[in-house]
């Protein structure tokens, strides 16, 4: 079945408390930054890939970064030649030409955002055609629903969903000194308040702190029983990583901002982490996500993706729960503009989240949001 046609659909992604509360960030040293991330995020936009087959057949893929209208670009002007023509089977072999073809400008980055979405969308299309759930071209489900944990700084938002376990974004880095360590620690001291002795508590760090402030960190919240310290230094600081990982006496995590398959042997080999976290919509689409998988299962360390969504969703579920024993919930809609740019957005009840058996990923574009006047409208954020 050939692709005859590939367009990005673009749209304005609007403010929730990711983009307007004080969260740890890699600009937080800057005061002028410090307060949101959104002042100096600029402006977000999100893209969606749409890949067009013969029989009229469209699948859709999610274009990671928040930067849709430069992806897009870069789509437009080099990746779509290269991607029409090709059948919607030859997955393998896109993924590899489109690769290739930006390694001069990309290895990463926006380049390889936009080679996901594309991606995406081919598993969209494929599911489609033979009327399958995308969990079933990648093998099978592995169990009927997914356990999951959320990401969020309201503990109480947890009832929303019936789910027991969170990850906070912590809010205050380096620079924020004593006082920042001790507005952490009250973070952290009313989750575990909250949720009781026995409830799971993670830390999201997004590339904020540095190695002595870690240490004295966790140093300073480990009788409140931490899960794992997420992305704690910068990504290619793989040593810091190690460092961290080997003094501290709780798990390590990253690999939302890797995004080649280069990059995450190096954060496993290293021994620098001890769940390995790729984005699907940044690290490559399901393609590059399988041999991610396969690399991890193979040095005995787990997979939990970073990010929500039904590709997202579909990946995790055909794997196993030896390799991935539960998955992320971002609530991304708390306080934020309720629209998202793909319709069927799996949400979590009762602490579970389950999916549908429709051919594809199941969803399709939201005529709310890409309407005649879409330019103008506000989708939620997802980072």
């Amino acid at each position: 079945m050939k692709i005859i046609e590939m367009k990005c659909h673009r749209t304005t992604m609007g403010e929730s408390w990711l983009t307007e509360t004080i969260v740890a960030n890699p600009m937080s040293i800057y005061p002028e930054y410090k307060a949101k991330r959104s002042s100096w995020y600029g402006r977000m936009t999100s893209a969606v890939v749409e890949v067009i087959l013969e029989d009229g057949t469209s699948g859709y893929g999610f274009v990671g970064g928040a930067k849709g209208e430069a992806a897009a670009s870069v789509i437009d002007e080099q990746l779509r030649t290269l991607v029409i023509g090709k059948t919607v089977f030859q997955t393998e072999l896109i993924h590899e030409q489109l690769t290739s073809a930006s390694v001069f400008y990309g290895r990463g980055g926006l380049a390889q955002c936009a080679i996901s979405g594309i991606d995406i969308a081919l598993w969209d299309a494929k599911g489609k055609v033979l009327e399958q759930p995308v969990y079933n071209l990648l093998g099978g489900k592995t169990r009927e629903t997914l356990k999951i944990y959320y990401t969020g700084n309201d503990p109480a938002a947890l009832r929303d969903f019936g789910i027991k376990d969170m990850k906070i974004a912590i809010p205050y880095g380096p620079a924020d000194g004593e006082n920042g360590m001790r507005k952490n620690e009250e973070v952290v001291a009313l989750a575990r308040e909250t949720l009781g002795p026995d409830a799971f508590i993670a830390l999201d760090v997004y590339m904020a702190w540095d190695v002595p402030y870690t240490l004295r960190m966790f140093d300073r919240i480990r009788q409140y029983k931490i899960e794992w310290i997420e992305e704690p230094v910068q990504p290619d600081d793989y040593e810091g990583y190690a460092t961290i990982r080997r003094r501290v006496d709780t798990m390590v995590t990253g690999g939302e901002h890797e995004y080649t398959l280069e990059g995450f042997r190096r954060l496993i080999e290293g021994g620098c982490v001890d769940i390995v976290q790729p984005d699907i919509y940044r690290a490559g689409g399901p393609t590059a996500l399988k041999k991610i998988a396969a690399l991890a299962k193979a040095h005995h360390i787990k997979l939990i993706c970073h990010g929500i969504g039904s590709p997202t969703y579909h990946f995790q579920i055909s794997n196993g729960p030896e390799l991935t024993p539960f998955v992320e919930y971002i609530d991304i809609y708390r306080h934020a503009t309720r629209d998202w740019v793909l319709s069927d957005d799996p949400r979590p009840v009762g602490g579970e989240l389950t999916l549908e058996s429709k051919p594809g990923f199941g969803y399709g574009l939201n005529s709310v949001v890409f309407g005649e006047n879409h330019e103008d409208r506000c989708v939620t954020p997802i980072w």
